[in-house]
């Protein structure tokens, strides 16, 4: 299934999205990954590891925009990460197994019971969103140069 048939499905709805939304969202990302070091220094690791999925989510909510799509509700995080994986393709494949496996792991942090993180799981975390934010910026920006971000 490529990105197309994402709208088709229903999971995708095509919206204008102005830029500066996508740019405010890679912003907020940013910040995310700098309050999920300060978290795990503090010896918060699950909050440190939830601040670095939400980078990763906000950042891969930017790359939908940038097609002038957004996620229905229901199950958004799951089709943003379906998205950036038809998008950036086989390059990205272990990035974006990562970006799956955070997300299965903080849903769990937030609705279940007994599963921690441990600092080196957060400190991974933070490096691998801050990895997908840089490519995420990379590829929005190579779609319109013109337009800088940040």
């Amino acid at each position: 299934m490529n990105h197309q048939e994402l709208v088709k499905s229903g999971l995708l709805k095509e919206e204008k999205i102005g830029f500066e939304q996508i740019n405010r969202l890679i912003k907020r990302a940013r910040q995310n990954l700098k309050s999920a070091n300060i978290l795990i220094q503090n010896n918060d690791e699950e909050g440190g590891f939830k601040f670095a999925y939400e980078a990763m989510l906000l950042a891969g909510r930017a790359l939908v925009f940038s097609f002038n799509l957004r996620p229905r509700t229901e199950g958004s995080h799951k089709i943003v990460v379906e998205f950036a994986e038809k998008i950036l393709g086989g390059h990205y494949k272990d990035l974006i197994q990562k970006f799956n496996k955070m997300r299965k792991k903080r849903h769990y942090l937030i609705y279940g019971t007994g599963l921690t993180t441990s600092r080196s799981e957060a400190e991974n975390a933070v490096k691998t969103a801050e990895e997908f934010v840089n490519k995420i910026e990379e590829f929005i920006q190579s779609k319109d140069p013109q337009r800088k971000l940040l």
